[in-house]
């Protein structure tokens, strides 16, 4: 699950940066012209890193939480809460996990009956599908047979090196460029 946001965000930088990089190849294939493609290159891999790539997956015994850095294997079970302030937090035993990709819920102004205008809070649909998922919850979703299950984490390494070959690729493109 992610913002539709981030998804457009990604698809029209993407779709940008494919047309810097075969223009600036069309118009100087050679080393310098490859060194500098890998500007818009870096700024749709970075694009894709930060907003495409995040994402909450709902599965039948746990909430996973894919962040840039790190994804989070959550067990239903394990979780004691949600804080949505200022984003989709989750809190366990072990300590409050964020999900990267679900902003809070923010704020908006809204008229009442008498015309008055109030700040009132603005529902986010990917927090609250979440937060459904959790109450509708069944008792075999959050069983624990045995106790083994745990939070788990894992280092999204793909994902990193892809990010900075692609900010090392943009430093050489800069500094190749002609002053």
């Amino acid at each position: 699950m992610r913002t539709t946001s981030s998804t457009a965000l990604f698809f029209v930088v993407s779709g940008l940066s494919a047309i810097g990089v075969v223009s600036i190849l069309i118009s100087d294939f050679s080393l310098r012209g490859l060194g500098t493609a890998g500007i818009p290159l870096a700024v749709g891999a970075l694009v894709f890193v930060l907003y495409r790539f995040p994402r909450v997956e709902l599965h039948r015994k746990e909430l996973i939480l894919v962040n840039p850095l790190q994804t989070v294997t959550i067990p239903w079970n394990l979780i004691d809460g949600f804080e949505t302030h200022f984003g989709l937090g989750v809190r366990t035993h072990e300590k409050k996990f964020s999900s990267w990709p679900l902003a809070g819920r923010g704020k908006k102004w809204e008229k009442d009956k008498h015309n008055i205008r109030h700040l009132v809070e603005s529902p986010n649909p990917a927090v609250d599908t979440v937060l459904d998922r959790y109450a509708r919850l069944s008792d075999e979703e959050l069983a624990n047979p045995g106790g083994k299950r745990r939070v788990e984490r894992a280092w999204n390494l793909s994902i990193i090196v892809a990010g900075l070959l692609a900010i090392a690729w943009a430093v050489i493109g800069f500094v190749i460029l002609p002053s």
